[in-house]
């Protein structure tokens, strides 16, 4: 007698943890459908038995076949309530996975919060305004003001280390950034377009969204002078 010869199957499934859990408790969930039915054809059976069940009539020719009846159903309920049982256990180890299955993290939200500049002296049009270094100063921090209100969202960082200017970047939460633009003169800016600006850094995957950005700038041709700095945002505020 040989052993029987079993096909290979090579099925290709690509389910994750909380998948499986899914179909485990879909499974339980018709088996438990299926249950419900026999319990319901099982009471069926003793009503027309009995000749209470509408549209058909079964005449038990005596007490003891009633008895048969009985015992019958009453085994096929034995049946089932091990079936629950096993059930029961079935979906205890589901919860178990369930358990150890990390929590999916939100997506989070964005909405686009406008534009926000370094607070200090107003130029051009709409909101832009710049600020300024001292031809002493080494070190300067403004806020950084969303809307025609300037609504504080950060700040804008100035330090000055010999012949390098440091511009940083920075919002509070819930706020971040998806674009940064820096005018850096010795001359006051005069064209409010951030897009003009010739510091730039632009992202536009929401995963890329930052909260902190630093520019290092060559100042050396403005020695002794007083720098000007317009320090551009677009801000989107996190939901």
């Amino acid at each position: 007698m040989s052993f029987p010869t079993i096909p290979q199957i090579t099925p290709i499934i690509s389910i994750n943890r909380s998948q499986v859990a899914n179909l485990l408790l879909a499974s339980v969930a018709f088996e438990e459908l299926g249950l419900a039915h026999i319990i319901n054809t099982e009471g069926e059976k003793i009503q027309a038995a009995f000749g209470t069940l509408p549209g058909l009539s079964v005449t038990v020719p005596n007490f003891g076949g009633l008895l048969s009846i009985n015992r019958e159903v009453r085994r096929t309920l034995q049946t089932v309530l091990k079936s629950q049982m096993l059930l029961q256990f079935k979906v205890e180890e589901i919860l178990d996975i369930l358990e150890t299955i990390p929590a999916t993290p939100a997506i989070p939200v964005f909405i686009d919060a406008g534009s926000a500049w370094s607070v200090g002296i107003s130029f051009g049009q709409g909101n832009a305004q710049y600020t300024t270094l001292g031809s002493t100063e080494t070190e300067k921090t403004v806020v950084l003001g969303l809307g025609n209100n300037y609504i504080p969202v950060g700040t804008v960082h100035l330090f000055r280390e010999g012949n390098i200017l440091a511009v940083t970047f920075t919002t509070d939460s819930p706020y971040v950034m998806s674009q940064v633009h820096l005018y850096v003169s010795d001359i006051p800016p005069t064209n409010s377009n951030p897009g003009g600006f010739p510091y730039q850094y632009t992202v536009t995957n929401p995963n890329d969204y930052f909260t902190t950005y630093t520019f290092n700038v060559d100042v050396s041709s403005f020695a002794g002078e007083t720098i000007y700095v317009a320090a551009h945002a677009h801000i989107l505020e996190q939901q």
